[in-house]
Order: structure tokens, then sequence, then C-alpha cells
């Protein structure tokens, strides 16, 4: 299978807006019609379809879920960041998105802000909105991204999540070297 770097190396500012997104999505939880989207994005370029939704509903929950006894990954930075959840790391992450003009209610989120999706989608939304400053900023609150990525590939045979990190990172890199 061809690696997500090699693949994503001329993508368009449009497409990775909207990979970041749709990874967003997936790691926010898989929906029907998320992983149809991840499926018709992505399955071309890798050859391979990833998995049915109800497969991905199941390993979403065994691999992610917090009150689970099985937690494989945990997708917050805080946990990754200061060794525990809820920690300075989230305080700081919400004023950011407060500094940016974002208003963030995580009681209507039913999660913290600096929940994996949450931080994907915000990077999306920086580059759609050419807030390259901030982007450039905010990407230091994801400097345990690649440790979780590495995480998810020993947690999981199913590819769709590790994939999505694999994604999310090398847009990443790219936006780095860009910024």
């Amino acid at each position: 299978m061809k690696t997500s770097a090699t693949m994503l190396q001329d993508i368009s500012l449009e497409d990775s807006i909207a990979a970041l997104f749709l990874c967003a999505e997936i790691f926010d939880y898989p929906t029907p019609q998320a992983c149809e989207d991840f499926n018709t994005m992505f399955a071309p370029l890798f050859g391979c379809k990833f998995a049915e939704q109800d497969d991905v509903e199941a390993e979403y929950i065994r691999i992610f879920a917090i009150n689970s006894v099985t937690l494989k990954c945990v997708p917050y930075a805080s946990w990754w960041l200061d060794g525990k959840m809820s920690g300075a790391t989230l305080s700081k992450i919400n004023q950011f998105y407060t500094q940016c003009g974002y208003e963030f209610d995580s009681k209507n989120m039913k999660r913290p802000a600096d929940h994996i999706s949450f931080m994907i989608r915000f990077v999306a939304i920086l580059l759609e909105d050419g807030k390259q400053e901030e982007l450039k900023e905010f990407i230091g609150f994801l400097s345990w991204f690649e440790t979780f990525v590495n995480s998810l590939n020993g947690a999981t045979k199913m590819r769709i999540f590790p994939l999505a990190g694999e994604i999310t990172l090398n847009i990443m890199h790219a936006l780095k070297e860009k910024i």
C-alpha cells in the first residue's frame, strides 16, 4: 500500500482543508457519512476500501472510549502533554480558541476542547481562514500528535484511524514547511 506521505505530496490547499475536516470527523465519531466520504476521498488514492461502518464504529469505541477498560489511545492533548486529563494544556487551548475569536462550548460539544477531532478541525478552520500566524502557533499544541498516531498503529489493525492520523500528520508537516 502506498504511504500517505507519498500520496499527499502535491495536495492542493482546498483538498488539504477538506482532508483535515474529514479526518476530524473520523476522530470525532465515524458516522456512516464520514466513513463513506473517507472511502470516496482516500480509497482511490490508496487502492483499497477501508472498512464497513459497523466495524469502524465498534473499533472506535474499543480504542477511544474513555470509559472502556480496553482504552488504547487517549485522544486528548492534555493527557499526552500534562500526563492527565483536563490539565493545563486544556486551559491554554481554550484560551487560544478565544484569542482567535472562536468560542468553544464544551457543554454542547460533550468533549473537552483538547479532543483531537476539535484540534484537527481547528487547524482546518485556521487554514481556511488564512490565519497563518495563529496556525503556526496552534500546531505547537499538536506536538504529541505523532506519538498518538504511532500508538494508533499499535492499537488497531483497522487502517482507517491510523491513516486518518497519518494524513493529518503529513498535511501538518507540509504546513510547517510553508508557514
